[in-house]
């Protein structure tokens, strides 16, 4: 942790960490839902490549980008949204089966996880996922007992890259931007991290939408969780 200790200025109370793409690869369950989704509305499937790229901003969006076959398609007036309350639902219903079924713990998390815990050091998720499949992926990848708050997408009013997810968790902890940290691996966790004046460490294997995460000019940059220890 020596590391993390160099870049906060001192030992880290509080953890906040993304999901998917930075704890756990989801995106095949995602594509698996959103294909079924698909061939629901007698639409053409999307696939896990194209799915990977429209991740990350909470599954309404996910919805509609995949109805739209386009990135932008959660912008205004591009679903119209008799169809986008099918196709939720219907994404629903596929995802509540699929969910953990094919998804992974990255490498070096478990490690970093248990190293952080054994410290004391608070730990929270707080991701743009719905509080409901965050609380059944963590306990389906048997991570669930690290964290002592879970922050979905739906949980406060919003959700990243606003900064009130991360604010609301060192709240909820008693600590401060100088003993906090976010860990994630795209823009929204890097924006909301700013805005919250706390530092970001980017994980580049995740999702981002196909944009590497030192674009997004996080603090710091490592190749897995472990390379901290």
């Amino acid at each position: 942790m020596k590391i993390i200790e160099e870049l906060l200025g001192n030992a880290p109370q509080l953890i906040m960490y993304d999901l998917d793409g930075t704890l756990v690869d989801s995106a095949p369950d995602l594509a698996i839902a959103i294909d079924k989704m698909l061939t629901d509305l007698n639409l053409p499937i999307a696939g896990d490549e194209k799915t990977r790229l429209w991740v990350g901003n909470g599954i309404p969006s996910l919805v509609k980008r995949a109805l739209a076959d386009d990135f932008m398609g959660d912008q205004a007036d591009v679903v119209d949204q008799e169809t986008f309350n099918k196709a939720y639902e219907r994404f629903e219903h596929h995802y509540a089966i699929e969910v953990g079924q094919h998804s992974h713990v990255y490498l070096g998390i478990q490690a970093f996880l248990e190293a952080a815990h054994s410290r004391g050091i608070k730990q929270a998720i707080v991701t743009n996922k719905s509080e409901l499949f965050t609380e059944k992926l963590l306990k389906l990848m048997n991570i669930d007992h690290y964290f002592e708050l879970y922050l979905g997408g739906d949980t406060l009013s919003e959700k990243k890259p606003h900064p009130m997810p991360l604010l609301h968790a060192m709240q909820h902890f008693g600590t401060d931007t100088s003993n906090s940290l976010m860990i994630g691996d795209s823009s929204n966790d890097v924006k909301a991290a700013k805005a919250a004046s706390v530092k970001v460490i980017g994980l580049p294997y995740g999702y981002n939408h196909g944009q590497p995460i030192a674009t997004a000019n996080p603090d710091l940059v490592v190749e897995s969780l472990d390379k901290l220890l």
